[in-house]
């Protein structure tokens, strides 16, 4: 009786190595089978009448190439608003954040030493007008009296530079009173652009002239506005010659919230960083609802090239084997046959090709990984041009799901 727990214990430890050694001789009959090529089809493949797969037609047309970049969102003019006179700041006529337009009063300085500068101005002018009037009288009757030989002509002479000293003199108060004219518009300070007038830097009753290091505030302009990005220099040709053909490529901005704006190249800098390889961009945009603000960071994409008249597939149909790329036609018997391709550009999901694939061709998209040369197939979803692979891919798990 003592021995019969560890009998017990004996019977037990043999029955789970059997259990072991049976899973274990399932498992590689299972994996050797799954493994074999030349093995027989899976059972839902060879009750279905061959392997789910979802299936597109590949389509002729253009595919747009595109690069992109962390681009900065820059106004187009930023102007510093700073006061051109001296003087008490007497007035600030403007709402932070408030859009101005050209022209509208932004400030105004204490006029008055301008307005005197300009009376005095006008004073002196009036007095060397008068002075000359009479230089010239005097001229007249100079002239009579030296053709009578009553006074000697160098007294004549003398005249005619008192004269002219006195025209030099009318000249340069009239130049003063511009001058001054100047002086006084410059205490009304105005909008030089449409635009959104940023935070006030100083208030009101402060003294401020024009070498003062803060601004009264700054002026933006934001629409249109301006992206600037950098590229490799690489792009520079192709972009270049459609610069100067009139034909502007295409930009797209998103912003940290999503949201995509179109807009076009405007201009590439004149040098190459050399530090970088790289070239900086400019490209405009239209942006009437204010959705770019300058200084934000967008990611670009800027269209660098057009492939047109091109065979498209959708790129997750395009695999690549130890012989290069290839795709999988479905035939007109529901078998696929393997096609060794050559992809000249893939962009937003999509593969341009330059041979193995003609127009109208089923490629399969989804359900390649069971598939060889000449396996059969069931086409349980034809996608049509355009849609997304997840439809595709999900109608095929559906499929599976209901052979299961």
């Amino acid at each position: 009786m003592s021995h019969s727990p560890a009998r017990h214990s004996r019977r037990l430890w043999g029955l789970l190595l059997v259990v072991v050694l049976v899973a274990l001789a399932v498992w590689w009959v299972t994996d050797w089978r799954r493994s074999d090529p030349q093995g027989e089809p899976p059972a839902d493949a060879a009750r279905n009448g061959g392997t789910a797969v979802a299936a597109v037609a590949a389509q002729r047309g253009d595919l747009a190439v595109t690069v992109g970049a962390l681009g900065t969102v820059r106004s187009l003019a930023s102007v510093a608003i700073r006061p051109r006179v001296e003087g008490e700041l007497l007035e600030v006529a403007f709402e932070e954040g408030e859009h101005v337009e050209q022209g509208q009063l932004l400030a105004t300085i204490d006029p008055r030493d301008y307005q005197a500068q300009l009376a005095a101005a006008q004073g002196q002018l009036v007095q060397d007008q008068a002075q000359l009037a009479s230089a010239r009288d005097d001229l007249e009757r100079y002239q009579t009296l030296v053709e009578r030989q009553a006074v000697a002509r160098q007294e004549l002479e003398q005249q005619r530079q008192l004269v002219r000293q006195y025209e030099g003199a009318v000249a340069s108060d009239k130049a003063n009173i511009d001058s001054a004219q100047v002086q006084l518009d410059y205490t009304r300070i105005t909008a030089p652009s449409d635009g959104i007038i940023g935070i006030r830097n100083v208030d009101p009753g402060n003294l401020v002239a024009s070498g003062d290091d803060d601004p009264i505030a700054t002026l933006v302009q934001l629409d249109p506005i301006s992206v600037v990005f950098s590229l490799p220099s690489q792009y520079v040709p192709t972009l270049r010659e459609q610069l100067d053909a009139g034909d502007a490529p295409t930009v797209t901005a998103t912003t940290v919230g999503g949201e995509r704006l179109e807009g076009r190249l405007a201009s590439l800098d004149s040098q190459v960083d050399t530090a970088t390889g790289t070239v900086r961009l400019r490209a405009r945009f239209d942006n009437d609802r204010g959705r770019l603000y300058p200084s934000a960071f967008v990611d670009v994409r800027l269209t660098v090239r057009t492939l047109h008249d091109r065979v498209i597939v959708p790129e997750p149909a395009v695999q690549t084997g130890q012989d290069g790329l290839f795709v999988y036609v479905v035939n007109d018997d529901d078998t696929v046959s393997r096609r060794d391709v050559e992809v000249s550009a893939s962009e937003n999901h999509r593969s341009a090709l330059v041979s193995g694939v003609a127009a109208g061709e089923r490629v399969v998209v989804d359900g390649i990984d069971n598939l060889s040369d000449g396996a059969a197939v069931r086409v349980v979803s034809d996608a049509l041009p355009g849609e997304s692979r997840d439809t595709a891919t999900g109608d095929a798990d559906a499929a599976a799901r209901d052979a299961s």
